[in-house]
Formats: structure tokens, C-alpha cells, sequence
């Protein structure tokens, strides 16, 4: 059985750039009228107290989102703001959104969403978190087989998240895999892949291997805390996106160039944008 669990880490540097990325493919997916499904593979619990014995064992989350909490409005980037104001206030606690949360906070009647965690715990989590969103669908099951269940979507429109913990090394393995049938069914599908940066060549072999033959459009962004070393364990984590929105790397270009000054640990800057693939 899987051991990773998520509450450990919420709302650290990580999850920061994932759910911003997250925030701005939501906003596109819903600029049309036309309804779209969102498919997340790796869900966890859905939402995530900072002041569990798990967020304060790791503290993680104070060099993430909490680095932002308490800046003005006025100071934050739009995306941050709204990623912002998704953190709950609850008594003296703050509640961080998962992905699931901040895609029912976008849910339109014309959307559904689908969402599958397959750690028993944290899906009876997700479960109670989500129990008020009727038109989300969750399954304890194995997330990467139940994304090529669901496509092709009815509307042809469909945005997925991919987000494992990367606690099996055939995770590297079998996601480019996945993601090229998935394409197979769907070819306009936009996929975002979240990946820790541990070890260095590890990701960089699976973004090749994701990228390999692909004629829809790829942007890469990362953003990290320090250089990448193998004493720190993970020092940056990145999100690729598959089906990229043709404006989508000049608007995180500005954004991280921001975040990687403000979240760096070591006084230099650790960020990527680029497009890897151009259509």
C-alpha cells in the first residue's frame, strides 16, 4: 500500500506553482461556452489544515503559500490572489485547497469533473470535503487507468491533471505512457503534468519521453527553492503542459519571475519557462 500523504507537504513552493498553472488553465478552459471535464488523477484529500500535526512537522508550507498570506491585495498577481483567496480561514486554523476544491470553485453547470484517489484515507477525505459538489464523480481507483476510461469526453473538451506523489519509480515510466494513449483518444485533451525534481536526469528523461512525436503544443515551467543538488532532496518541481493555450507561457513568464525571487532559499533565482514544443 502507498504511505505518501499529501498533508505533509500542503501548500509548499510546489503546490504553489501547480495550483497557479492549475488556476490559469481553468480560466481558459472556461473563456468558451462550450462544457469541458476535468479529470484529476492523483486527487488526495481535498483540502489540507496548516496546523495538523503533519503541516507542522514539515513547516513546508511557510516557504509556499505563507509567504503570501499576508502580503496586500494590491501586491499579488492576480493568479496568486485567487489561488489566495481559496485558503480558508477556520477559527485559528487555515484550510488549503487541494485540486479538487479549487476546480468545484470554477464548476459550471455545463462542466463536470471527475476525480480519483486511490489511498483509502484520503479518498474518505475527499469524499466529506467534496460531499455538498453533486456533480463531481470520485473513484477509489487507480487514477492513470480511469483517465483513458473517461475519453473521449462527450464535449470533446476536456482539461487533466496529473499529480502522483512519484513514490514508485515506474511512475516515470508509465505516466509518458499514458498520456500518449490518452492523446491517442483524444488529441485536443489538455493534459498538465506536475514532477518533483529530485533527481535531475530522472525528470528530464520523462519530459522527453512525454514530449517524443508530439505535434500539439508543450510549455514547461518550473520554479524551485534552490539549485539543484542531491543533498536537498527536492529542490524545484515542474508542471508540463500538453495542449498548451497559446498565451498561457507569457502570462507565467511574469508570474515566475516573481515567485522565484520571492521563494528562493539559497538568494538565486530557480525558475523555467519555455516551450517545447511550438504549434
Amino acid at each position: 500500500m502507498l504511505s505518501y500523504r499529501h498533508a505533509y507537504h500542503a501548500g509548499n513552493t510546489a503546490d504553489v506553482l501547480k495550483h497557479l498553472v492549475l488556476w490559469a488553465l481553468l480560466e481558459r478552459m472556461r473563456s468558451k461556452e462550450k462544457g469541458f471535464k476535468y479529470i484529476d488523477t492523483h486527487a488526495g484529500a481535498g483540502a489540507y489544515s496548516l496546523s495538523s500535526k503533519e503541516a507542522q512537522k514539515t513547516g513546508e508550507w511557510q516557504t509556499g503559500i505563507g509567504r503570501h498570506l499576508e502580503r496586500p491585495s494590491t501586491q499579488l498577481h492576480p493568479l496568486l490572489g485567487k489561488l489566495i483567496a481559496c485558503v480558508q480561514q477556520q477559527g485559528d486554523d487555515l484550510i488549503y485547497p487541494g485540486s479538487p476544491l479549487i476546480a468545484a470553485q470554477t464548476l459550471r453547470h455545463q462542466d463536470s469533473v471527475a476525480c480519483y484517489e486511490l489511498h483509502s484515507s484520503d479518498a474518505q477525505l475527499l469524499a466529506n470535503n467534496l460531499r455538498s459538489q453533486a456533480a463531481i464523480k470520485l473513484y477509489q481507483s487507480d487514477g492513470l487507468a480511469g483517465l483513458l476510461s473517461q475519453l473521449p469526453t462527450p464535449t470533446r473538451r476536456a482539461l487533466v491533471l496529473i499529480d502522483p506523489s512519484y513514490e514508485l519509480k515506474t511512475d516515470y515510466q508509465d505516466i509518458p505512457k499514458t498520456v500518449h494513449k490518452a492523446l491517442s483518444k483524444m488529441e485536443n485533451a489538455v493534459i498538465a503534468i506536475w514532477y518533483p525534481v529530485v533527481d535531475r536526469g530522472l525528470s528530464d528523461q520523462m519530459v522527453k519521453a512525454l514530449t517524443a512525436g508530439l505535434s500539439q503544443r508543450v510549455d514547461c515551467f518550473e520554479l524551485g527553492e534552490r539549485a539543484d543538488s542531491e543533498g536537498y532532496g527536492m529542490t524545484s518541481s515542474g508542471m508540463l503542459v500538453i495542449n498548451s493555450p497559446w498565451d498561457l507561457a507569457q502570462s507565467m513568464s511574469t508570474l515566475l519571475t516573481e515567485l522565484a525571487a520571492q521563494h528562493s532559499l539559497d538568494g538565486e533565482p530557480h525558475y523555467r519557462c519555455d516551450t517545447l514544443v511550438a504549434r
